[in-house]
């Protein structure tokens, strides 16, 4: 069987299990005869059981194969609006505001506002769940923001980082284009390596826009250009159960940051390979500051 990414399937719970250096998951069975793991820190509220069955939608697929599943909210839909109590605004240092809200498992959550004026001055306010992550809503006001029909999303800007920002317990470089207009944001996380300073510039590709109107970009890669071909250094080969069911090899390899890269192999590939050290990988892409690879045995 074939699991989509954005798809929802349903899956018993079976067990729990401890992971060790991992934590606690929840063991899922699909009909199927396919296992996956959830992992249950996320879901206390969620009050789930032994032997329940919870529908879950196939969330992404890492570089590394790993398979994420978001089991369905037993209260927020996405795409819905909903009431949010209004617990405080507070201004960011690049003159963006966030809203403060609590949703019903009592979870604090922050909402990007371009302007606190965005909002009437109420208790309570209406806001749209973007997306469920991690059990927790993303939201975002329930106007549409208007996308610049012209932009052109295989061109690139130049944008200044002008402050590091916090959101929801994540750090984020904020953006800001030449006339000081903050436009993007980057986590931390995903980018801490690329050598981004307060006051710095950076070429970026506008890959789409957020829901809440920012614009998507992703960095130049300092190291990596996109159809070059370079030596990674070889971290391990493992075994995986890709989403139509069927068992692969992955090959994960170190980049110049340390990061881990995932490259799907076939039988003969892995033969080629065999006990190398570093091996050849063209660049096709770049996600989330990491680069997408496939195989250059030639």
């Amino acid at each position: 069987m074939k699991f989509e990414v954005d798809s929802w399937y349903f899956f018993k719970i079976e067990k729990v299990s401890d992971i060790p250096e991992k934590g606690i998951y929840y063991v899922l069975f699909h009909e199927s005869g396919r296992k996956m793991l959830l992992n249950a820190q996320y879901y206390v509220e969620y009050n789930f059981k032994i032997g329940q069955t919870i529908e879950c939608r196939v969330d992404k697929v890492n570089c590394t194969g790993q398979v994420f599943l978001e089991p369905r909210h037993p209260i927020y839909g996405e795409g819905s609006i909903y009431s949010f109590k209004k617990l405080s605004i507070k201004e960011n240092v690049d003159k963006t505001f966030n809203l403060l809200v609590k949703d019903t498992f009592g979870n604090i959550m922050e909402v990007y506002l371009s302007d606190k004026d965005e909002i009437a001055d109420d208790e309570y306010v209406s806001l749209k769940v973007d997306k469920i992550k991690k059990g927790l809503p993303s939201l975002v006001l329930p106007i549409a923001h208007e996308i610049e029909s012209c932009i052109n999303y295989s061109e690139t800007v130049i944008l200044k980082v002008i402050a590091i920002i916090s959101e929801n317990s994540e750090d984020y470089y904020s953006l800001a284009d030449s006339i000081g207009k903050t436009t993007s944001r980057l986590k931390v996380k995903h980018y801490r390596h690329y050598g981004l300073m307060v006051g710095s510039n950076c070429t970026c590709k506008i890959i789409g826009y957020s829901a809440n109107g920012l614009m998507l970009v992703e960095p130049e890669n300092p190291w990596y250009k996109i159809g070059e071909s370079y030596f990674f250094k070889v971290n391990t080969i493992e075994s995986l159960v890709n989403l139509e069911g069927e068992e692969e090899k992955n090959l994960l390899l170190l980049d110049k940051s340390n990061n881990k890269c995932g490259v799907r192999l076939s039988v003969e590939e892995l033969k080629q390979i065999g006990n190398q050290n570093e091996v050849k990988c063209k660049v096709i892409g770049f996600r989330k500051g990491r680069p997408q690879l496939e195989i250059d045995l030639y």
